[in-house]
Parts: C-alpha cells; sequence; structure tokens
C-alpha cells in the first residue's frame, strides 16, 4: 500500500487548529485503516481521527454543533501569547480561533460540558432503534467500506485520549441525536470499559476499535449495554453480536 497515493494535505478553515490529510481512492477498509495505524504509530502523543460516513454533512453538523454550543467562544481565556497570526495590525485578538497555539479554547469549552454526562445519562436519551436501524448496524459492521464517504478526513489531534478526538470535530447536532457531550460519554465508556478506542466519526456513525476480538463474556456485556443504549432487548443485537464476536472493531450509530 502507498500511503502517498492515498492522501494530500487539506487545509480547510476550520481545521486551521490541527493538521489534517484527505484520503482519496481507497480500494478497502484495511487500507483506511492502515493509514490510520501508520499516522498513529508516527505520532504517539496525539489522537488519529477519521471521518466516516458523509463528509459533507458530517462537516456541516459540525460546524453547528460549535456554534450551538460555544465550542469557539474565547471569553474567560487568556489570550496573550497565542501566535503572532491570532492578532490584527492592532495587536487585537481575531476573535475566531485560527491557529494551533488556541486549540486548548475548543478543547476546554468542549470538556466543560461534559462533566455531568455519563453513559446512563446517554442511554437515557430514548433514541429510536427501528428494524432498518438494526440492519444498518449489522450492515456497516460486516462491510464498513460500503459505508464509508469516498472521501475521508484523517486529523491529528493535540489529545491523549481517543474519546477527546471528538473535542476536533464535535457532532451531534439535532435533538434526537445524541449530543457530542452524550458521543463523548459514550466513546468514553467504550474505552474504559471495553478498551474500545474511538478512531472516527461520520454524519450517523461512530467507530471504535482495540487490538483483538471481544472475549465471550465481554460480547455478551457489550450487547448489553447496547440494549440499554438503543433502548431494545438484547435479543435485537443477536446477529450484531455474530458479526463483531471475530472482529477488532465496532460502528455505531449516533443517530435518530
Amino acid at each position: 500500500m502507498n500511503i502517498e497515493k492515498l492522501i494530500r494535505t487539506r487545509e480547510p478553515y476550520q481545521e486551521r487548529l490541527f493538521d489534517s490529510f484527505l484520503i482519496e481512492n481507497i480500494k478497502s477498509y484495511e487500507d483506511l485503516m492502515g493509514v490510520y495505524q501508520t499516522y498513529k504509530q508516527n505520532h504517539p502523543d496525539k489522537t488519529i481521527m477519521l471521518t466516516l460516513d458523509d463528509l459533507g454533512q458530517a462537516e456541516y453538523t459540525s460546524g453547528h454543533a460549535c456554534d450551538y454550543n460555544a465550542l469557539l467562544d474565547t471569553d474567560g481565556y487568556d489570550l496573550s501569547g497565542l501566535d503572532k497570526a491570532c492578532y490584527d495590525e492592532d495587536n487585537e485578538h481575531l476573535g475566531h480561533l485560527s491557529t494551533p497555539s488556541e486549540y486548548f479554547i475548543i478543547r476546554e469549552n468542549f470538556l466543560k460540558q461534559t462533566k455531568s454526562i455519563d453513559f446512563k445519562i446517554v442511554c437515557e436519551k430514548d433514541i429510536s432503534n427501528s428494524e432498518d436501524d438494526v440492519l444498518d448496524l449489522e450492515n456497516i459492521n460486516e462491510s464498513p467500506l460500503a459505508f464509508l464517504d469516498q472521501q475521508v478526513v484523517l486529523k491529528i489531534l493535540p489529545v491523549e485520549q481517543p474519546y477527546e478526538g471528538l473535542t476536533g470535530f464535535p457532532n451531534g447536532y439535532f435533538n434526537a441525536d445524541f449530543s457530542p457531550f452524550e458521543n463523548y460519554a459514550l466513546s468514553k465508556h467504550l474505552f474504559e470499559t471495553y478498551n474500545f478506542e474511538l478512531f472516527g466519526i461520520g454524519a450517523s456513525f461512530l467507530g471504535f476499535i482495540r487490538n483483538e476480538p471481544l472475549k465471550d463474556n465481554e460480547l455478551k456485556a457489550l450487547v448489553t449495554d447496547l440494549a440499554k443504549l438503543y433502548n431494545t432487548t438484547e435479543s435485537e443485537f443477536e446477529k450484531l453480536a455474530d458479526i463483531i464476536k471475530d472482529k477488532n472493531h465496532l460502528f455505531l450509530r449516533y443517530t435518530e
């Protein structure tokens, strides 16, 4: 696999806070994860995050999530000592976040809103769970590439924990969906309970990965958690459990 053929530098406005790359010409899910693993190994002090399904929609709702939750608000922060590019000719802050030196602002604004949310609260969201929703979960976990956008953005985020990657691409804007902070609580729970690392988020799905497939007792516990998360019975996920038992990834829906 030639990584150079798959990626090129990407610098849209909303990603001036960190480095990112556009991945194209993806031939297989394994190729994509190979790129992910390479960047993860090359940046051990940071978190790598991929976009998943429907890139345009995911970027659109992420922008609205930032605005709605005031994640780019600079009020109350010491803005002295930032990169010179943050200031105008009168040495006044530009009023928006535009350099990596300001990433701490969006990170802190995000994390402050996660303190009162845990997995139990996420389960109380009462997100809908139709037969089609279950089928989508089965299909994306069986064949992830079919659900991914033809363009995927790889983000290199200055945070240590995988679930903190959401601070750089918050998503969950509509009222019926999990909010960015509920997605954070869900991702943190899966990491601390099952060692599933969040590696991606799209317009509808979250993607998780671990070093090896789940053990039988872990798989059973996960199915119990999924039944709570989607407010249904464990029997709904019998086929899903059979699909993921030999895999080291997990894709979950966070939208209605």
